[in-house]
């Protein structure tokens, strides 16, 4: 009888036997012993022989498979969790090839610290020619790791990928899991409640696994409207990331096409599904005549359209978007300190690990320096995010500051003795 394994590796699937085939193959090469973890297979709504799949697959490692009706990914993956005996849950799509390391590695990060939510990197492997389609889409999931990866990220709920992570199943239970009322976005959604619980969220590079995405133009264009109305309903359950969630893309309309798109998105949206009609074509134009420019400023306009058009079918009207909008609670700073940063930066970064604020006012003795302002969904303040800041915001002020009190503190003489210009000439 085997003991309870470390790791549950829970798979959530719908009909795509080959994908699932070829993600247990890779878990069959893991460093990490056989004997220390096991494979939930949540075989939701399959109608192709998924199941029979798995139950043949051969493998060192305990695998079990579930035939269930669950509905959606979120619940196929509660599901899956539910029946885990291992202490951390890790979850993989069904389109991803682990390599070698993954389980390994997710293991080794959570060996430094309790309550950790570890993201592994997923690099995109597409098949058949890159169009400019699948050219953007790997230029923005690499984006997100590259900036994950960096020392300084502030992490926020948006970086939580339910493609590939892991977390103490003690925690996942005690927060109740995925919310199985979104069919998008739910990693959002459980992200945002991980933050808000004080869960550390870490990116591990060598916790790799291919990602084979099979998203197309058509398919992008469908899930940009799910993504609108999932927003509405994050924003719903959570009120205080409504303005964060909408008002911020509001803001960024420049040009009067999207104006008018967004308007037919909420008055008019037989016209402005028949005009997206015509994008999505000129797109294709575009594409054959390799007018790349030109195919990313219609690409972004129709994106806009069908995420309005999501966000339009949950709240109605425009005006009932604003009073979405304007009912949206006023959100408190929260925790902040005051850092004297003439005590030293490594004082100031001990200060911020010790407290982890969710904001900071920076100071230099009395001369005030600056802020690191609260963000809404974001990880509180640690001190690897200290450093950055002053360089890239404060570096001016914080300069002026050391040779205000410098020039200050010296007697008239050794004033002008310390600008080399009057120095060289004898002063």
């Amino acid at each position: 009888m085997r003991g309870a394994p470390v790791f549950s590796v829970i798979i959530p699937t719908h009909n795509r036997c080959s994908s699932v085939r070829r993600a247990l193959t890779s878990l069959t090469l893991q460093n990490y012993p056989a004997s220390q973890f096991e494979v939930i297979v949540v075989a939701d709504g399959c109608s192709d022989n998924t199941v029979e799949m798995v139950q043949q697959f051969k493998t060192g490692f305990l695998l079990k498979v579930f035939p269930v009706n669950a509905g959606n990914a979120a619940g196929a993956r509660n599901f899956g969790a539910a029946r885990a005996r291992g202490r951390m849950l890790l979850f993989l799509d069904d389109d991803i090839e682990a390599v070698p390391a993954l389980i390994e590695s997710h293991g080794l990060v959570h060996q430094r610290k309790p309550q950790q939510v570890v993201i592994g990197y997923l690099p995109p492997r597409f098949e058949g020619a890159l169009d400019f389609f699948r050219i953007g889409l790997r230029c923005w999931w690499e984006e997100q790791f590259f900036q994950m990866a960096r020392p300084e990220h502030r992490f926020t709920y948006r970086d939580l990928l339910s493609g590939n992570f892991s977390l103490e199943t003690e925690l996942f239970r005690r927060l109740g899991g995925f919310n199985p009322g979104f069919g998008c976005r739910e990693d959002y959604e459980l992200g945002y409640r991980l933050i808000k619980s004080n869960a550390h969220f870490a990116f591990s590079p060598a916790a790799s696994g291919w990602h084979y995405d099979a998203s197309t133009l058509s398919r992008a264009c469908q899930r940009v409207f799910d993504e609108g109305r999932a927003d509405v309903g994050i924003g719903r359950r959570h009120p205080e990331l409504r303005a964060p969630l909408l008002f911020f893309k509001m803001e960024r309309f420049t040009s009067v096409p999207q104006k008018l798109l967004f308007r037919l998105a909420f008055e008019r949206s037989r016209l402005g599904d028949f005009l997206a009609g015509i994008l999505y074509r000129r797109l294709g134009l575009l594409e054959k005549i390799r007018y790349r420019g030109r195919w990313r400023e219609l690409f972004y306009l129709l994106r806009h359209y069908w995420y309005w058009r999501g966000v339009a079918t949950e709240t109605g009207t425009r005006s009932a978007l604003a009073g979405f909008l304007q009912s949206s609670p006023f959100h408190p700073v929260g925790s902040e300190i005051e850092i004297d940063l003439r005590q030293g930066l490594k004082r100031a970064e001990c200060d911020l690990d010790a407290i982890r604020p969710d904001a900071a006012l920076l100071y230099y003795g009395e001369t005030f320096i600056g802020s690191i302002q609260r963000e809404i969904g974001a990880e509180p303040l640690r001190s690897n995010h200290l450093r950055p800041v002053l360089a890239k915001k404060f570096s001016k002020r914080l300069l002026a500051a050391v040779a205000l009190e410098r020039a200050t503190a010296l007697e008239p003489m050794e004033v002008l003795e310390s600008i080399p210009e009057y120095a060289d000439q004898g002063f």
